[in-house]
Formats: C-alpha cells, structure tokens, sequence
C-alpha cells in the first residue's frame, strides 16, 4: 500500500452581515466581523472615492448612479443578510463565492460595475474575469456605456 500526502484545507464560511457599498461588504465568523472588497476588481465606488479622481470622471460616475440607482445596491441583490458565504482571502482583498464557482468580483465585471484591476495577475481568476469585463464591454454595460472608461482611463492605470 502506497501513501499520497494529503492536503486539505477547510474552506472558510462566513456570515454576510451587510453591504456598505459594491466596493466594501461586512462579514462575520464567529464573534469576528470583517471587511471584504471584491478581490481583482476597481469597483465605481473605488474610482469616485478616491482623491486623485479628476472631476470629469467623477462627474461621470455622479450621472451613472443618478440614472441607474438600483445599481448602488447591486451587491445587496445577490448577498443576503444571515446567509454564509465561502470566501477565499487574497491579502487585503476576499473572493466571494456567491453561487457555486460565480464570484461577486465577476458580476459587478459582468455588469459593468467595476474594471479589472491594471496589474491583476492571478491565473486562476484571470480568463474569468477577462469574460465577464468582455460581455459588459460588448453589450455596452454600466461604466462601458457612459464613457465611464474613457473619461477615468488615466485613473484606472495610474
């Protein structure tokens, strides 16, 4: 009889407690509670808070969510208050599992809610990510129809 070393890990459950924005959610394990942001990913709410944002872009960003409010909440609509989550922690960052292999940073890709992170590099995710971007870009989604991309093209790649 031969011996295989194994290695297992035990995935991580967390309680989803509540979403701050698309770019930060609260979870709990246990007594800990947590922040995750969607691991690979430049969510809106990340380009119009940050400081060095110009105006224009952020005026951009300002008209999206006026015509698209809902949008605010995406993340709400899929992460549901007491429900466990697997997540998986890439340094300050969380891939959250929603449903089976669909990640929460591939939605708000999908649905044009964020860009993929400019020196994101992870194998794994990486052929993921790259077709959720795409079908945004292609059916002109979110940041992809409003020239979002193109007005904060020097913010995204600073």
């Amino acid at each position: 009889m031969s011996s295989y070393p194994l290695s297992a890990e035990e995935p991580i459950v967390a309680k989803y407690e509540s979403a701050i924005s698309n770019e930060t959610q609260r979870f709990s394990i246990g007594t800990y509670s947590f922040l995750c942001k969607p691991y690979g990913v430049i969510t809106l709410e990340s380009l119009y808070s940050n400081p060095s944002t110009n105006s224009i872009c952020k005026q951009n960003i300002q008209r999206f969510f006026i015509r698209n409010p809902l949008d605010v909440f995406f993340a709400q609509k899929y992460l549901f208050t007491e429900q466990y989550y697997h997540i998986v922690f890439k340094k300050e960052w969380c891939v959250v599992y929603l449903k089976g292999r669909t990640t929460l940073s591939e939605l708000l890709l999908k649905h044009g809610l964020g860009i993929i992170q400019p020196n994101f590099r992870d194998k794994e995710f990486m052929s993921l990510f790259n077709g959720a971007q795409r079908s945004a870009k292609d059916l002109k989604i979110g940041l992809w129809r409003d020239n979002i991309v193109k007005n904060c093209l020097g913010e995204i790649y600073k």
